[in-house]
Protein backbone atom coordinates (compact mmCIF):
# COMPACT_ATOMS: atom_id res chain seq x y z
CA UNK A 1 0.00 0.00 0.00
CA UNK A 2 2.82 2.21 0.97
CA UNK A 3 4.24 1.74 -2.97
CA UNK A 4 0.74 2.85 -4.42
CA UNK A 5 0.39 5.59 -1.90
CA UNK A 6 4.01 7.09 -2.83
CA UNK A 7 3.21 7.48 -6.66
CA UNK A 8 -0.14 8.37 -6.17
CA UNK A 9 0.58 11.58 -3.64
CA UNK A 10 3.04 12.33 -6.98
CA UNK A 11 -0.23 12.17 -8.95
CA UNK A 12 -1.86 14.62 -7.09
CA UNK A 13 0.93 17.24 -6.32
CA UNK A 14 1.04 16.80 -10.04
CA UNK A 15 -2.22 17.73 -10.57
CA UNK A 16 -2.28 20.58 -7.76
CA UNK A 17 1.65 22.60 -8.26
CA UNK A 18 2.35 21.45 -11.81
CA UNK A 19 5.29 19.27 -12.71
CA UNK A 20 7.43 22.78 -12.17
CA UNK A 21 5.90 23.00 -8.60
CA UNK A 22 6.69 19.62 -7.96
CA UNK A 23 10.40 19.94 -8.73
CA UNK A 24 10.84 22.71 -6.64
CA UNK A 25 9.40 21.08 -3.78
CA UNK A 26 11.92 18.08 -4.36
CA UNK A 27 14.96 20.51 -4.71
CA UNK A 28 13.90 22.10 -1.09
CA UNK A 29 13.09 18.47 0.76
CA UNK A 30 16.62 17.18 -0.88
CA UNK A 31 17.77 20.53 0.24
CA UNK A 32 16.49 20.38 3.47
CA UNK A 33 17.63 17.41 4.44
CA UNK A 34 21.54 17.44 3.66
CA UNK A 35 21.24 20.71 5.85
CA UNK A 36 19.89 18.14 8.72
CA UNK A 37 23.44 15.82 8.37
CA UNK A 38 25.23 18.60 9.67
CA UNK A 39 28.78 19.27 8.65
CA UNK A 40 31.75 16.96 8.60
CA UNK A 41 35.95 17.15 8.57
CA UNK A 42 38.41 14.49 7.50
CA UNK A 43 41.73 15.09 7.88
CA UNK A 44 42.26 13.62 4.08
CA UNK A 45 41.59 11.55 1.30
CA UNK A 46 42.17 8.45 2.89
CA UNK A 47 40.21 8.94 5.91
CA UNK A 48 37.16 10.29 3.94
CA UNK A 49 37.42 7.47 1.36
CA UNK A 50 37.18 4.75 4.73
CA UNK A 51 34.18 6.72 6.00
CA UNK A 52 32.71 6.09 2.60
CA UNK A 53 33.32 2.16 2.70
CA UNK A 54 31.69 1.60 5.87
CA UNK A 55 29.03 3.87 5.70
CA UNK A 56 29.63 6.52 8.27
CA UNK A 57 29.18 9.65 6.01
CA UNK A 58 26.18 11.65 5.11
CA UNK A 59 26.99 11.09 1.51
CA UNK A 60 25.91 6.94 2.46
CA UNK A 61 22.67 7.61 4.30
CA UNK A 62 21.25 6.18 0.36
CA UNK A 63 22.49 2.87 0.93
CA UNK A 64 26.23 1.30 -0.18
CA UNK A 65 28.69 3.46 -1.75
CA UNK A 66 31.29 1.96 -4.01
CA UNK A 67 34.85 3.96 -3.70
CA UNK A 68 36.54 3.95 -7.35
CA UNK A 69 40.05 4.14 -6.00
CA UNK A 70 41.39 3.66 -9.60
CA UNK A 71 39.43 6.69 -10.41
CA UNK A 72 41.79 9.69 -8.90
CA UNK A 73 41.19 13.18 -10.34
CA UNK A 74 44.35 15.18 -10.07
CA UNK A 75 45.22 19.10 -10.59
CA UNK A 76 48.12 20.42 -12.73
CA UNK A 77 50.24 19.47 -10.02
CA UNK A 78 49.40 16.08 -9.92
CA UNK A 79 47.70 16.36 -6.36
CA UNK A 80 44.75 14.16 -5.64
CA UNK A 81 41.30 16.47 -5.43
CA UNK A 82 38.78 13.81 -5.92
CA UNK A 83 37.32 10.76 -6.83
CA UNK A 84 34.33 9.11 -8.72
CA UNK A 85 32.08 6.86 -6.78
CA UNK A 86 29.21 4.49 -7.58
CA UNK A 87 25.95 4.33 -5.44
CA UNK A 88 25.40 0.41 -5.46
CA UNK A 89 21.25 0.61 -5.65
CA UNK A 90 18.62 3.66 -6.08
CA UNK A 91 17.12 3.74 -2.24
CA UNK A 92 13.67 3.76 -4.90
CA UNK A 93 14.22 0.53 -6.84
CA UNK A 94 12.55 -1.96 -4.56
CA UNK A 95 9.46 0.69 -4.30
CA UNK A 96 9.45 0.70 -8.30
CA UNK A 97 10.34 -2.90 -8.59
CA UNK A 98 7.07 -3.91 -5.99
CA UNK A 99 4.88 -1.79 -8.21
CA UNK A 100 6.00 -2.81 -11.52
CA UNK A 101 5.45 -6.39 -10.39
CA UNK A 102 2.02 -6.16 -8.16
CA UNK A 103 0.01 -2.64 -10.31
CA UNK A 104 1.40 -2.42 -13.82
CA UNK A 105 3.73 0.36 -15.34
CA UNK A 106 5.15 3.12 -13.34
CA UNK A 107 2.52 6.62 -13.83
CA UNK A 108 3.31 8.75 -16.49
CA UNK A 109 3.41 11.53 -13.45
CA UNK A 110 7.10 10.08 -12.68
CA UNK A 111 8.10 10.82 -16.35
CA UNK A 112 6.27 13.91 -16.51
CA UNK A 113 8.33 15.44 -13.42
CA UNK A 114 11.46 14.26 -14.36
CA UNK A 115 11.16 15.35 -18.01
CA UNK A 116 10.63 18.47 -16.71
CA UNK A 117 13.61 19.17 -14.53
CA UNK A 118 15.47 17.74 -17.21
CA UNK A 119 14.54 20.31 -19.89
CA UNK A 120 14.68 23.12 -17.20
CA UNK A 121 17.94 22.20 -14.95
CA UNK A 122 20.01 19.71 -15.90
CA UNK A 123 19.59 16.36 -18.30
CA UNK A 124 20.12 13.83 -15.39
CA UNK A 125 17.07 12.37 -14.14
CA UNK A 126 15.99 9.16 -14.83
CA UNK A 127 12.69 8.98 -12.28
CA UNK A 128 11.14 11.86 -10.43
CA UNK A 129 13.15 10.86 -7.24
CA UNK A 130 16.34 11.49 -8.85
CA UNK A 131 15.50 15.05 -8.40
CA UNK A 132 15.83 14.59 -4.38
CA UNK A 133 18.47 12.84 -4.38
CA UNK A 134 20.77 14.64 -6.38
CA UNK A 135 20.03 17.98 -4.85
CA UNK A 136 20.41 16.20 -1.69
CA UNK A 137 24.16 14.88 -2.54
CA UNK A 138 24.95 18.05 -3.95
CA UNK A 139 23.91 20.01 -0.38
CA UNK A 140 25.82 17.40 1.52
CA UNK A 141 29.09 17.64 -0.08
CA UNK A 142 28.87 21.30 0.64
CA UNK A 143 28.96 20.66 4.33
CA UNK A 144 31.57 18.31 4.13
CA UNK A 145 35.85 19.36 4.30
CA UNK A 146 38.92 16.95 2.99
CA UNK A 147 41.63 18.60 4.66
CA UNK A 148 40.16 21.43 5.51
CA UNK A 149 39.16 22.17 1.78
CA UNK A 150 35.63 22.18 1.33
CA UNK A 151 34.43 19.56 -1.53
CA UNK A 152 31.22 19.66 -4.23
CA UNK A 153 29.25 16.88 -5.60
CA UNK A 154 29.59 16.32 -9.81
CA UNK A 155 26.48 13.86 -10.78
CA UNK A 156 27.86 12.02 -13.79
CA UNK A 157 25.42 8.86 -14.44
CA UNK A 158 22.81 6.78 -13.66
CA UNK A 159 20.28 4.57 -14.92
CA UNK A 160 16.25 3.95 -14.88
CA UNK A 161 14.66 0.84 -13.71
CA UNK A 162 14.55 0.07 -17.84
CA UNK A 163 17.77 0.27 -18.24
CA UNK A 164 17.86 4.40 -19.40
CA UNK A 165 20.52 5.94 -19.24
CA UNK A 166 21.40 9.48 -18.18
CA UNK A 167 24.90 11.20 -18.68
CA UNK A 168 26.13 14.46 -17.54
CA UNK A 169 28.71 15.28 -20.76
CA UNK A 170 29.85 18.50 -18.67
CA UNK A 171 30.37 17.05 -16.09
CA UNK A 172 32.68 14.42 -17.29
CA UNK A 173 34.53 16.89 -19.12
CA UNK A 174 35.53 18.50 -15.99
CA UNK A 175 37.01 15.77 -14.09
CA UNK A 176 38.91 14.31 -17.60
CA UNK A 177 36.99 10.78 -17.38
CA UNK A 178 35.30 8.65 -20.57
CA UNK A 179 31.72 7.95 -20.52
CA UNK A 180 32.63 4.63 -21.39
CA UNK A 181 34.02 3.83 -18.39
CA UNK A 182 31.34 5.49 -16.46
CA UNK A 183 28.80 3.07 -18.00
CA UNK A 184 31.20 0.21 -17.25
CA UNK A 185 30.82 1.07 -13.65
CA UNK A 186 26.63 1.29 -14.21
CA UNK A 187 26.60 -1.91 -15.08
CA UNK A 188 26.85 -2.90 -11.25
CA UNK A 189 25.75 0.21 -9.64
CA UNK A 190 22.37 2.57 -10.07
CA UNK A 191 24.23 6.04 -9.72
CA UNK A 192 27.66 7.10 -10.50
CA UNK A 193 28.98 11.03 -8.82
CA UNK A 194 32.53 12.46 -7.70
CA UNK A 195 33.17 14.59 -5.39
CA UNK A 196 36.01 17.20 -5.65
CA UNK A 197 37.70 19.83 -3.79
CA UNK A 198 35.38 22.85 -4.69
CA UNK A 199 36.53 25.42 -7.56
CA UNK A 200 39.12 22.61 -9.22
CA UNK A 201 38.75 20.08 -12.13
CA UNK A 202 41.42 17.86 -13.64
CA UNK A 203 44.07 19.71 -14.98
CA UNK A 204 43.50 23.11 -13.94
CA UNK A 205 41.61 25.26 -11.16
CA UNK A 206 38.76 26.56 -12.22
CA UNK A 207 38.45 30.47 -12.07
CA UNK A 208 35.24 31.93 -10.16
Amino acid sequence: MMDIAIYSLVDDMVSKAGTEGVVEYWLRVGESYAERMGKEAYVGWPAFNVAMKDGRTSLTVEGAVNVQTDLAITDKDGDVIGYVYALKTCPMAPTMGRYISRIGPIPDSDTDVADSYNNRIRDSAVSNYCITHQKFREVAANNITVAKQALECLQLANKGMTGEVKMVPENLSRINVDERHIKSILRNASCVFALIVKGKSAGEEIID
